[in-house]
């Protein structure tokens, strides 16, 4: 019960999350007022799902309906906390998951993300935007909790010391290039973009404008070819100093040694545990955002047209960041299979070209979390020399 509690405490604020970060306001001040008559909400007024139910979906002072979202987001999140929660530990589906007491800093990540994936699916759905500041919150918690508390490589898959020292360097790299674009050294991509959302203002009275596309072109003042390749040069120091890293641990006598040992736990004790745990991590986060980041790249560039979003590329770093490599390159496959039926109907009964690719990546990293020893299993089975007869 009190996990169920807190989970609808946690959607309480994922609604302002949702509803102030599209909107550029802050999440903090001023307190939750009704967006209508501007009026503070009181604290009993404030309880999630009871409130709205109480006050039967209506603002106490000004008697403004206030949307079901609010309701749904709070009673969605607090099964899904309350349903990994009896997942994990009670029916003990997750393999590494079996104790609370042993495995709570896993298990608030795992949480974390779920609630942070629904928020930005759910902004995505109305905004198409994924608000990027969740997406670093929860990449910064799945590096620290996997370092602080690393849990077993059932739960994060682990990688070899090359891999995790090859990602460590581009990890590097990338704070390198954002603090070159932070000094003006490098320029963002599409920023003279003069609108990447165009609306289709003939829809019936009261729907509201469809969304017809998103994706910038030279319509919106500029060249998509070009743009994209500031993204390969914001790229270019994670992979020099990857490159580096690799080319030292093979021509320079003593770097391999040094690299393994450090990864060693008969060397360097409870620090290669805590070392494993991040490199797993970081390379979770590369390989989460470098996939749709490729596919972004190479998109634009065969196309065009800007291709997918760097929200997606947020996204699913972040998942990977938290759960580690095989959940987002599992999830990246995924999403575009459940999204293509959506993408069918779209096109046949609506005027829209586009869909948001945002939440069915959340869908996908949730779906395989739920599933993932049995998926991994019949993937090792797969893998295997004759194993699939």
């Amino acid at each position: 019960m009190f996990v169920f509690a807190f989970g609808a405490c946690v959607g309480s604020f994922l609604n302002v999350i949702i509803y102030r970060l599209p909107r550029g306001q802050s999440i903090v001040f001023p307190a939750s007022h009704c967006p209508s008559c501007g009026r503070a909400i009181r604290w009993y007024d404030n309880v999630p799902i009871v409130s709205w139910i109480v006050l039967r979906g209506e603002c106490r002072d000004c008697g403004v309906s206030i949307s079901a979202r609010y309701i749904l987001i709070e009673a969605a999140t607090a099964l899904m906390v309350s349903g990994l929660y009896v997942w994990y530990f009670v029916l003990q589906m997750r393999e590494g998951m079996e104790s609370p007491s042993a495995e709570w800093v896993t298990f608030v990540a795992h949480a974390a993300l779920w609630c942070g994936l629904l928020a930005c699916a759910a902004t995505d759905i109305e905004h198409w935007i994924i608000p990027l500041e969740v997406c670093w919150f929860l990449s910064l918690m799945g590096a620290a909790a996997a370092t602080i508390s690393p849990p077993g490589a059932a739960v994060l898959p682990r990688v070899p010391p090359v891999i995790g020292a090859m990602a460590i360097a581009a990890g590097i790299g990338l704070i390198i290039s954002a603090m070159l674009q932070r000094f003006g050294l490098l320029q963002p991509s599409f920023i003279d973009a003069t609108e990447t959302v165009t609306r289709d203002e003939t829809s019936a009275p009261g729907k509201g404008a469809k969304i017809v596309a998103v994706a910038a072109s030279r319509e919106h003042g500029v060249n998509p070819r070009k743009e994209i390749l500031r993204e390969t040069a914001y790229l270019a120091p994670a992979v020099i100093l990857a490159a580096g890293v690799w080319t030292a641990m093979r021509f320079i006598p003593g770097t391999d040694q040094f690299v393994r040992q450090a990864s060693d736990y008969d060397y360097t004790g409870r620090f290669a545990l805590h070392l494993a745990g991040f490199e797993a991590a970081i390379v979770g986060y590369l390989a989460g955002g470098l996939l749709v980041w490729g596919t972004r790249i190479l998109g634009t560039l065969g196309f065009g047209k800007e291709a997918m979003g760097m929200g997606d590329v947020h996204l699913l770093a972040a998942v990977g960041a938290v759960t580690g490599w095989i959940v987002p390159v599992l999830a990246f496959f995924l999403a575009p299979v459940l999204g293509l039926l959506w993408a069918v109907k779209l096109l046949i009964f609506g005027k829209q070209r586009e869909l948001p690719f945002g939440p069915w990546l959340a869908l996908s990293a949730v779906l395989i979390m739920v599933f993932y020893d049995g998926i991994v299993e019949v993937l090792k089975l797969l893998a295997t020399p004759g194993g699939a007869y």
